[in-house]
C-alpha cells in the first residue's frame, strides 16, 4: 500500500525582497546579486567612469553651443549696437539720429524728452513716444514737405526698455537694451548669451507683467529643439522687461571653485575656452 507524503507549503512570514522578478520564490533568503548593491559604495572604476561620462556629456554640449551659437568678438558692443525691428516703439530716453537729404542743416541727434516728444528746431517737434521709426519719419517728412524717402530716422541708442539676462557668467544680472520683439534664441545668439557652459535644458523666460497688472508668466525654452529641429514653438518672442535665466552645467560651476592656475587648464580641457586660446597670451601681450 503506497503512502502519500504531503509536505506543507512554507509560510511566508516576510514579504519577498524579489517580488515581480523572474527568480522570486517567495523567500526572503534568496536575493539577487544586484539587490544588495544599492547600498554599496561605488568602486573607484565606477566613479571614474561616471566622471568621464559627465565630462564627455558636458563637452558635447559645449561643442554644440560653440558650433550653433558662436560668441561674438565683443558681446557688450553686440548687445548695445542698435538693431531694432520695424515693430520697435521708441520712448524716453531713446536717442534718435535724423537726417534730411534736402536740408542737411536740419540733421540732428536728439533724445526723446520726458513729454514723449522729439525736440527738433526744424522742421519742428513731433510726438515720438510709443511710435515706430517709420511713423516718426513719415510725420517729419510731412512737416518738411518732402517724400518720406528723403528722410532717415535711425535708433542711435536704445535706452527706454531693457531685458535682464541671468547666465552662467558668475550668476550676475546683465542688463541689455530692448530693441523690439525678437525670438529669445536669436536674442541670446546676438548678445553672446549662450556661452560654453550653458545648460541647454534650463533656459527660461520670466515675464513679470507688472504694467499689465497680471500674474507673472514663465516660459521654458527648448534650445535643442529650436537649434537642431527648427521647432520654434518654445522660441518665445521677447517683450520689454522680460527676464531670461540660463542654467549652468556642473563642469562650468566646478571650474569657478578652482584656483586660477588649475581652473584655466580645466576650462581649456573641457572646452569652456576657445580653440585659439593660448595659456600665456596675457604675459606675451605684456612683453610685446
Amino acid at each position: 500500500m503506497a503512502v502519500e507524503l504531503r509536505i506543507p507549503a512554507p509560510r511566508t512570514a516576510f514579504p519577498s525582497s524579489c517580488a515581480d522578478r523572474a527568480v522570486d520564490n517567495g523567500c526572503v533568503e534568496l536575493r539577487t546579486a544586484t539587490a544588495g548593491l544599492r547600498h554599496r559604495p561605488r568602486s573607484g572604476a565606477a566613479r571614474s567612469a561616471f566622471v568621464l561620462a559627465l565630462v564627455l556629456a558636458g563637452c558635447a554640449d559645449t561643442q554644440f553651443l560653440r558650433r550653433t551659437c558662436p560668441t561674438p568678438p565683443d558681446p557688450k558692443h553686440a548687445a548695445e549696437r542698435p538693431a531694432p525691428t520695424a515693430a520697435y516703439q521708441v520712448g524716453c530716453p531713446d536717442v534718435l539720429e535724423i537726417t534730411f537729404l534736402d536740408h542737411p542743416a536740419w540733421d540732428a541727434v536728439a533724445v526723446i524728452d520726458v513729454d514723449g516728444r522729439l525736440p527738433l528746431e526744424r522742421p519742428g517737434a513731433v510726438r515720438a513716444d510709443g511710435r515706430t521709426l517709420t511713423e516718426i519719419r513719415d510725420e517729419l517728412a510731412a512737416l518738411a514737405g518732402c517724400s518720406p524717402e528723403r528722410v532717415t530716422v535711425a535708433l542711435a541708442a536704445a535706452r527706454s526698455a531693457r531685458v535682464v539676462v541671468y547666465g552662467p557668467i558668475r550668476g550676475r544680472a546683465r542688463i541689455v537694451p530692448y530693441q523690439g520683439p525678437e525670438p529669445v534664441i536669436d536674442f541670446l545668439k546676438r548678445i553672446g548669451g549662450l556661452p560654453p557652459g550653458s545648460k541647454l535644458n534650463q533656459v527660461y523666460v520670466v515675464r513679470p507683467n507688472v504694467a499689465a497688472a497680471m500674474r507673472p508668466q514663465v516660459f521654458r525654452v527648448d534650445v535643442a529643439a529650436v537649434l537642431v529641429d527648427g521647432n520654434q514653438r518654445t522660441n518665445v518672442t521677447l517683450r520689454s522687461d522680460d527676464q531670461i535665466y540660463v542654467g549652468e552645467t556642473k563642469l562650468s560651476s566646478l571650474s569657478r571653485l578652482m584656483p586660477d592656475w588649475l581652473g584655466i587648464a580645466y576650462r581649456r580641457v573641457t572646452g569652456l575656452l576657445p580653440d585659439d586660446w593660448w595659456p600665456f597670451s596675457k604675459s606675451r601681450s605684456l612683453v610685446e
